[in-house]
């Protein structure tokens, strides 16, 4: 293990556990509350580049820190608005199902968050992967091969196929489903803040979706 290895380590424990001992305070509700939409870029521009950093040094062998990560970081943050709003959406929607009796169990906290789970990994979540793995693309293209795409061109160089079997049957319901559910049991000013510490594996789990791909293609070639 090399010293970047180590400082990155060090750097990202304390920053985890500075924010999840800030957030158990109760020290975020003012924020979150009052700067909702601000607190969600920063909190998955820095969770969520991390992530993908981290991914790309255990894959590659390399730390990359360039243009091209700084604007995956900003694309990260815009991600994370629409993850704050999705989430009071859906929140208020399941509640509202579950009073009118469209979903079962009303009163139930445990079967509000799982609900509320579903629906955000369901129907939002797959539009939300989809965009970051578009512009995810776009980025590397344009910073780190000097080629710029048209939005067809962006889109086509997904694989589509692969994104669907790794995204929709294994890491949404084996995963993102259950650990959102425990999320969703969270107050709910608690609930973004997790939510963007666990965008953590988010970019991780991007970048692993990137290396299969490259590794699909370089098989057929």
């Amino acid at each position: 293990m090399k010293k970047c290895d180590v400082l990155w380590a060090l750097g990202y424990s304390m920053l985890f556990s500075s924010v999840a001992t800030i957030a158990l305070m109760g020290k975020l509700t003012i924020w979150n509350k009052e700067f909702p939409y601000l607190g969600g870029f920063i909190q998955f521009m820095i969770f969520a580049s991390s992530g993908e950093i981290l991914s790309t040094r255990i894959l590659y062998g390399k730390w990359e820190v360039n243009k091209c990560a700084i604007s995956k970081a900003i694309m990260w943050g815009i991600g994370g608005l629409f993850v704050t709003i999705a989430f009071k959406v859906v929140s208020g929607g399941v509640e509202l199902a579950m009073k009118d009796e469209m979903l079962p169990f009303y009163g139930s906290h445990l079967a509000k968050a799982f609900f509320i789970s579903c629906s955000v990994n369901l129907f939002f979540a797959p539009i939300h992967s989809a965009a970051m793995r578009i512009f995810s693309n776009y980025f590397e293209e344009k910073y780190l091969y000097n080629r710029k795409m048209t939005v067809y061109e962006s889109v086509t160089s997904v694989e589509w196929g692969e994104f669907v079997e790794f995204s929709f049957f294994k890491t949404i319901p084996f995963f993102w489903i259950p650990v959102n559910t425990l999320i969703f049991l969270l107050p709910e000013y608690l609930q973004v803040a997790f939510a963007a510490m666990l965008s953590l594996v988010f970019g991780m789990l991007m970048t692993l979706l990137k290396h299969n791909e490259r590794m699909k293609s370089e098989r057929i070639i």
